[in-house]
């Protein structure tokens, strides 16, 4: 395929539109692409395209296009910082935002769960929201084979029970705002191992999700029946997993935690 139509997105509060070049096509090559795209519902204004709201007219105008022998590029490099514009935010939201210091935002997507990942302070971040609950966690890593050294979690308003895998942009970001003003400036010493809760926090990190029951065994000196059991003294809820988890950790080599240098 030499013909191609090369899209490149222009972003701007989470509304997307195309400025579109037409390479190696001809006049009458480039007056059916542009006819394809008005079937389709796209509004062109010259060079810049407005795609259709309804998603499946932006899908299907892939679809005409390939089946017409077209091709399509995207010219939108995978390295590029992400565009804060993607995201569709109050004006005060979008400010708070584009005013932190410190802070890169690599993505904001999805749905069951809401998922975000960047760098706050040198550190990874990675923020979640599933069915009643959001969490935000930091000093974890991108490939997930390093585990969290702090999260906050929140419960989500909810009815169903699934309200917080749908929640919007400006919702997402309200709770990042949050969760970073408290690991900024909140009492953040129960993740200290010196502080007396400590351990509960651990614990407590398990039953949100922020910790894998190996990582638990390990920061704590503790089996994996152990940790159950105290959680079950303190009332901190057991995950469903427990069962699987403690029936892993056993099978494995023991580990313990290097002492810190003083």
């Amino acid at each position: 395929m030499s013909s191609k139509l090369v899209l490149k997105p222009l972003w701007s509060n989470g509304s997307c539109t195309y400025a579109v070049t037409f390479k190696k096509m001809s006049a009458e090559d480039r007056r059916e692409v542009e006819q394809l795209a008005d079937e389709a519902g796209y509004i062109r204004d010259d060079i810049i395209w407005a795609p259709p709201t309804v998603v499946r007219g932006v899908s299907e105008f892939f679809r005409v296009m390939k089946q017409a022998g077209f091709g399509l590029e995207f010219d939108d490099p995978e390295d590029a910082p992400f565009d804060l514009q993607r995201l569709h935010l109050s004006a005060d939201t979008r400010r708070a935002l584009e005013g932190l210091k410190g802070f890169e935002l690599y993505h904001l997507s999805g749905w069951t769960p809401v998922q975000a990942e960047g760098r706050l302070d040198g550190h990874h971040f990675y923020f979640r929201a599933r069915g009643s609950y959001w969490r935000f966690e930091v000093g974890g890593n991108e490939r997930f084979t390093r585990s969290p050294r702090w999260w906050h979690e929140e419960s989500w308003p909810s009815v169903t029970g699934f309200e917080a895998g749908y929640m919007s942009d400006e919702d997402a970001v309200c709770c990042i705002l949050k969760a970073i003003d408290i690991f900024r400036n909140g009492d953040n010493s129960h993740f200290s191992p010196e502080h007396p809760e400590y351990e509960r926090t651990v614990l407590q990190g398990w039953s949100a999700g922020a910790l894998s029951l190996r990582i638990v065994t390990i920061r704590l000196g503790i089996s994996g029946e152990e940790a159950i059991r105290r959680m079950r003294t303190w009332e901190i809820e057991v995950p469903y997993t427990a069962d699987r988890e403690v029936q892993h950790v056993e099978a494995l080599p023991v580990r313990r935690l290097k002492p810190r240098p003083s």
